[in-house]
């Protein structure tokens, strides 16, 4: 099992739940598949595809290039070479669990005969995406914590709405479901907080603190951007 490296956390988890639940819930995209709007779910659905596509790919390419060097030159190189190994171990289990949740996500496309190779790509989902792109440690782990806390906020507000549920087989939503489970040990989010935060270069938990928060909200407020762009390509192809 997975050891974090720190006792504690510098973030006020709380805050950053309480702002992406705002996000969420402020959407006009997500209050209608709450709604159980089918042409906001099948939006939903193909729009967000290339972003929940990413996420897996991007934890596979991280895995092979991790630097080593930061966190020797921190915590000596005994001790970290037995933290690397655990963290390998822990971003590959990210890795299969999220390919396992991309199923998850086709699964519930296919309930509702929508076509993911027909996405529309648009511009807030493209920049969200780009973010998996990065080489930079800190950036790319806040960058997972923040789709950790889009991905739990997203399934736990659609998941108690019946009107959603509905329009799936045997009123279950299996991707949302795959979000809301309680984890063994330490969670995604808090091993994606840990790396980000072991990463970093300062020593100083204040300038780490406010670098990981503003890094994970970034992520968090693109997400709200993305949902915007695809609700408003939904209304464009609506017939007049």
């Amino acid at each position: 099992m997975y050891a974090l490296l720190y006792g504690d956390t510098i973030l006020d988890r709380g805050a950053l739940r309480e702002f992406m639940r705002a996000q969420v819930r402020g959407a006009p995209l997500l209050r209608a598949c709450a709604e159980g709007d089918t042409a906001a779910v099948a939006a939903l659905l193909s729009g967000f595809w290339p972003f929940v596509d990413a996420f897996e790919k991007a934890i596979d390419r991280q895995v092979a290039g991790l630097p080593i060097r930061p966190l020797v030159e921190r915590f000596g190189r005994e001790r970290t070479h037995a933290y690397f190994d655990m963290a390998r171990a822990a971003v590959r289990e990210m890795h299969e669990e999220e390919g396992s949740h991309a199923l998850l996500w086709q699964e519930g496309a296919r309930a509702r005969r929508v076509d993911l190779a027909e996405y529309q790509l648009v511009d807030g989902v493209e920049r969200l995406v780009a973010q998996a792109t990065t080489r930079d440690p800190v950036a790319f782990f806040c960058w997972l914590a923040g789709t950790e806390y889009i991905a739990e906020e997203m399934a736990a507000y659609l998941c108690e709405s019946p009107r959603f549920l509905a329009l799936f087989p045997e009123g279950r939503w299996t991707w949302g479901e795959a979000h809301t489970e309680v984890h063994d040990g330490p969670s995604h989010l808090e091993i994606d907080e840990d790396l980000a935060r072991a990463y970093h270069p300062s020593d100083d938990d204040a300038v780490a603190s406010r670098a990981l928060w503003d890094g994970i909200v970034a992520c968090q407020a693109l997400f709200a951007d993305a949902a915007a762009d695809v609700y408003d390509r939904m209304n464009m192809l609506q017939p007049a």
